[in-house]
């Protein structure tokens, strides 16, 4: 014989069961407004790292806006895909206490702000290029290899690996991104960030 079941009881267990799902859900948000809350009133400072580069504008809602819209008609992105990536250039700026600008740019040159970009002849990979032979600390600590093909940890090891250089060289760009390329024809590249990263500042003093 199959068990008789009261509809009226079922309700009420089914309405107590959503009203915790309902407060846990609710104390889940506060503790995570909360969290907000602390960061935003309490942010941690910038890294210095020298007089050539510095930290700006990092959390710009309109400066990211307005990259993203630039980035998706220059390089034939989808805007959510501009997005992603510019937001994750200032997250990583921001750790890393450089310009969201230089990443952004360093990106543009290396990859075309392909996420999925490929060296054959080097290995390197992602948006930034990364070579995992030379940066297996970094990659390690985002997850390995297959992570350095997803837009945020790519370029947190990029904007990492470039904080380095510029420490290394007391804030000198030239220099440190004469290390990031890693191989000859430094000064054809060095011009080529600089003018990416000059466009992308106009865009950003604009908003």
């Amino acid at each position: 014989m199959s068990p008789v079941i009261d509809p009226t009881r079922a309700q009420r267990r089914l309405a107590w069961a959503l009203s915790v799902l309902i407060g846990v859900s609710m104390c889940l948000r506060t503790s995570e407004l909360q969290s907000e809350f602390t960061m935003i009133t309490h942010p941690e400072p910038a890294r210095t790292i020298g007089p050539t580069c510095r930290n700006s504008a990092m959390d710009s809602a309109p400066g990211i806006t307005a990259l993203s819209r630039d980035i998706a008609r220059r390089f034939h992105l989808a805007e959510g895909a501009a997005v992603s990536i510019t937001r994750a250039a200032f997250s990583a700026a921001q750790a890393s206490g450089i310009d969201p600008t230089l990443v952004l740019a360093i990106a543009a040159v290396e990859s075309k702000f392909k996420p999925g970009a490929v060296n054959p002849a080097t290995g390197a990979r992602g948006l930034m290029q990364i070579m995992p032979r030379w940066h297996q600390d970094k990659i390690l600590g985002i997850g390995g290899e297959p992570s350095l093909m997803l837009i945020a940890p790519n370029i947190a090891v990029g904007a990492a690996i470039m904080a380095e250089y510029l420490d290394a060289e007391d804030g000198d760009i030239k220099d440190a991104l004469g290390h990031y390329l890693g191989t000859t024809g430094a000064e054809r590249y060095v011009r080529r960030v600089n003018l990416e990263m000059a466009h992308l500042t106009r865009v950003l003093k604009a908003t």
